[in-house]
């Protein structure tokens, strides 16, 4: 006996109509051809054999359910309105047309929809359909698609479809997985120009599925989950991308305060939710409005010259926009006043002051003036006289609402390499993760690059090519350029060189108060230093080493690396002590030029035969010094013991249990640095860094809310998994 999941007959009727219901309709009502009447219960077992494909399409799943979207709305309202002659659908040959309402199946390849002076006339290859209609249109295999054919474009939907027409007009419903669904509509959002921007893609992928999940209680249409409009988000069917969304790590909606927006330019900083107004506040919350920049560099990720507008409007004119809210004779007193504290447009009269939200104000406008009239809500009011008449200047940046993320700004951060998590987080302070099941392979904050030594190729990477352009400050890595240039230019230092180090300093006022580690490491000379990562060893060769001839060390050694990091400027004796030891984050190198310095640093005999670059005046007894020092990182140095647990729980929960299981395996031997680095985007964060490697395969990792030693855990378990695949 089969059971049939009713779940499984994706249809959409809810409170259907009396077959005998008089209605006047927007559709042919001629004679229906073609048109075949079969009895009910025939009718529900064709219907049953229909879906059954769908139904192992659609399966259950919490994360990735099947979502309704209502499409075409637009094109509907175009044809009322004599601005669309027709569209069309075409169906694939095995494509089974089901009348719900009518109990009755159609046959045909094609579907016309055909403008008759404001009334739209239905055909099923030509033959005319009259109204009332539910049609479902279902396929025989899983991968069902049909084809609408516009003017100026063809959309592919999913099968099954839904053409509707009874006493609410003339609808079509498609159906779609929400992760599948979320995709194309960021895709559609975007435009091709930025398909290449994965990251941005995926991180409006993340925003649109925790919509759905945050407005299922809340929903904006009766019987679709969204439209294809843009108040929901633009949707055009399926796109031709291999973006798909498999994201181990999801936006936690049960802990969302609020609702998540996006916008497509914010002119350099994101409103809060008040600018939608009393409705749109989340009471006992943060401020959520955030600047769209990198902290650190002063770089504004949204702004260009297209994003600055400007608009004037009379104050005749505007007074009519407001007429029911303000009476005659007040007009002549009316200022207006921007408070970007608390986005409220005030209209100050002789009667009394009148608030609006900035949303509110912006579209009152716009529906006059035209929809991108104020086109953001990143703007300012003044006033001004022309010819004797008062006039109002709107001068601003940005395109949209300007609450939540800002997709000009995700497409930069994209580009310079930071991952869809880190954009969400950039744009949405407050969000938690959750993973698809009980345990995530990896961290939502980790970021690697697997790759060959000898050839510099790339074998494996988290995310995008995108990541090798990411920038990230050395930190105690720069601790082995100063090794480097000691071994070349001062091997004196470098072989007999000791220091104590006492955890704090109160001896020299030119170096850092305290090492990373309170009670001191003690006496050390170069090798420990590098494995322990000692701050106060290195910050104490400021005035053994010459800082004219360590800079021509330094560029000497990036255009050998073919790295493009500079120094900064250093004015005095604290800044070089600080720079020394790793604490200058002014400075920065992109994971390539990372990469570079690994394989610098591993520079086998091989590699020096065929002539790679990285040949080196350095002595091979100091450069093997330095790799063995590399090694007792994980001996005993900053990597080595047990996992200390620092920053984000997502960082090291899997990671432990994985270094438990794997104790009493057989590791693979590495080496590398360590360094906590201090990092972010619009605000300062802790992130751990790695660079090294095993054997000839090199790694980078960069991992955020974490430490340079949960960074060399994560890559340790990373390359034990490389090795096994």
């Amino acid at each position: 006996m089969m059971i049939i999941n009713r779940e499984c007959l994706p249809r959409l009727r809810r409170g259907g109509h009396s077959l005998n219901e008089k209605r006047t309709l927007e559709v042919s009502s001629g004679q229906q051809r073609g048109r075949h009447s079969i009895s009910k219960n025939l009718f529900q077992i064709i219907l049953i054999l229909c879906s059954m494909s769908a139904c192992s399409v659609y399966a259950s799943d919490d994360n990735d359910p099947q979502v309704v979207i209502q499409v075409l709305s637009k094109q509907v309202r175009l044809m009322r309105e004599g601005l669309l002659e027709q569209f069309s659908m075409i169906l694939q040959k095995d494509s089974i047309i089901a009348d719900e309402l009518n109990s009755s199946s159609l046959h045909g390849n094609t579907i016309l929809f055909k403008n008759d002076r404001g009334r739209i006339d239905v055909y099923i290859d030509s033959r005319p359909v009259s109204a009332p209609f539910h049609l479902e249109i279902y396929s025989s295999t899983n991968d069902g698609i049909c084809t609408v054919k516009l003017a100026a474009e063809e959309r592919i939907y999913s099968l099954p479809f839904s053409v509707q027409c009874d006493s609410g007009g003339l609808r079509f419903y498609a159906r779609e997985r929400l992760k599948r669904y979320a995709v194309d509509s960021a895709l559609a959002e975007y435009g091709t120009e930025f398909w290449k921007e994965k990251e941005a893609i995926l991180a409006l992928a993340q925003v649109i599925v925790a919509r759905y999940f945050y407005m299922k209680n809340a929903a904006r249409h009766k019987v679709s989950d969204f439209c294809d409009l843009t108040h929901c988000q633009v949707y055009r069917g399926r796109m031709n991308s291999a973006i798909r969304f498999n994201d181990a790590w999801m936006i936690d909606h049960e802990k969302l305060r609020h609702n998540l927006f996006f916008h497509s330019r914010c002119g350099g900083s994101t409103a809060d939710l008040c600018a939608f107004g009393e409705t749109g506040k989340s009471p006992g919350t943060q401020k959520l409005g955030v600047r769209d920049w990198l902290y650190r560099e002063g770089v504004r990720l949204c702004a260009s010259a297209d994003c600055r507008w400007e608009r004037s409007i009379s104050h005749d004119e505007l007074v009519g926009i407001f007429s029911a809210d303000l009476k005659k004779s007040d007009s002549a007193e009316m200022r207006l006043n921007y408070n970007k504290n608390t986005f409220l447009v005030q209209i100050q009269t002789g009667a009394g002051t009148a608030e609006y939200p900035v949303e509110t104000f912006r579209l009152k406008i716009n529906r006059i003036k035209g929809w991108n009239f104020i086109r953001s809500n990143n703007m300012s009011i003044s006033e001004t006289t022309v010819n004797g008449k008062r006039q109002y200047i709107f001068q601003g940046e940005g395109l949209g609402h300007c609450v939540g993320l800002c997709q000009h700004g995700a497409v930069n951060l994209s580009r310079m390499g930071y991952t869809r998590y880190e954009i969400l987080e950039h744009y949405f302070p407050d969000l938690a993760w959750k993973s698809k099941s009980d345990t995530a392979d990896y961290s939502p904050y980790l970021s690697y690059c697997i790759f060959d030594m000898p050839s510099g190729s790339v074998l494996a990477m988290s995310h995008g090519p995108g990541f090798l352009r990411r920038k990230v400050p050395p930190g105690s890595v720069f601790k082995l350029i100063v090794s480097l240039y000691l071994a070349e230019e001062r091997p004196d230092l470098f072989n007999t060189y000791m220091y104590e180090c006492p955890g704090k300093n109160t001896r020299d006022r030119c170096m850092p108060d305290r090492c990373w580690k309170p009670k001191g490491h003690g006496a050390v000379g170069i090798q420990d230093a590098i494995a322990n990562s000692c701050n106060l060893y290195f910050a104490s060769l400021y005035n053994r080493i010459d800082g004219k001839k360590f800079r021509k060390f330094f560029d000497r050694l990036c255009r050998r690396l073919d790295m493009t990091a500079a120094l900064p400027e250093i004015t005095d004796e604290s800044q070089w002590s600080n720079l020394l030891a790793g604490l200058d984050f002014k400075i920065s190198f992109t994971i390539a030029d990372y990469m570079r310095l690994v394989r610098f640093l591993y520079c086998s005999e091989t590699m020096e035969r065929e002539g790679t670059a990285c040949r080196t005046a350095i002595p091979q007894p100091e450069r093997y010094k330095i790799l063995m020092a590399l090694q007792n990182t994980f001996v005993r140095g900053t990597a080595s013991g047990r996992l200390k647990p620092s920053g984000d729980p997502c960082n090291y929960r899997v990671l432990a249990e994985w270094l438990n299981r794997s104790s009493s395996e057989q590791q693979p031997e590495i080496w590398g640095k360590t360094s906590t680095i201090i990092n972010g985007t619009n605000k300062p964060l802790s992130y751990g860094l790695f660079i090294g490697g095993s054997g000839a395969t090199g790694i980078v990792v960069v991992l955020r809310k974490a430490n340079g030693h949960v960074a060399a855990k994560w890559a340790e378990m990373v390359l034990s998994r490389f090795f096994v695949k």
